[in-house]
């Protein structure tokens, strides 16, 4: 999934002038909104005998002066997490990664824009 941050102009000229340390700060953003969304995920992620809540991660991907990703996902070990996720024969899905980043979209903008900012050294 790929989010458009508002207000984020103004701090992208920043980052270009920080070079190699914009990578950083913009993984820092990508984290600060991730956790958010992995927050809500474990907060609502059904419950058996709690393996996949347990299994619950956020981890970094890629980091440039200008974009950064972090997945939230489930130990693919545990096969069933996609039909939880997704439904399967019989069994009605129930979107808790996918609810965690669609209901949570304005804080998890915020919490990037936020952290972004403090460290260019702007308030919002």
């Amino acid at each position: 999934m790929k989010t458009t941050i508002e207000g984020a102009s103004a701090i992208v000229k920043d980052l270009k002038a920080m070079d190699d340390a914009a990578a950083q700060v913009m993984m820092q953003g990508a984290k600060a909104g991730g956790k958010i969304a992995l927050e809500d995920a474990k907060r609502n992620c059904p419950v058996d005998s709690g393996a996949l809540k347990q299994s619950l991660h956020l981890t970094e991907g890629k980091a440039t002066k200008v974009k950064a990703t972090v997945q939230v996902d489930y130990d693919k070990s545990l096969k069933y997490g996609t039909h939880v996720e997704l439904g399967a024969r019989g069994r009605p899905a129930n979107p808790f990664l996918r609810n965690a980043v669609d209901d949570n979209q304005n804080q998890i903008n915020a919490a990037i824009v936020a952290e972004i900012s403090k460290a260019v050294g702007r308030k919002i």
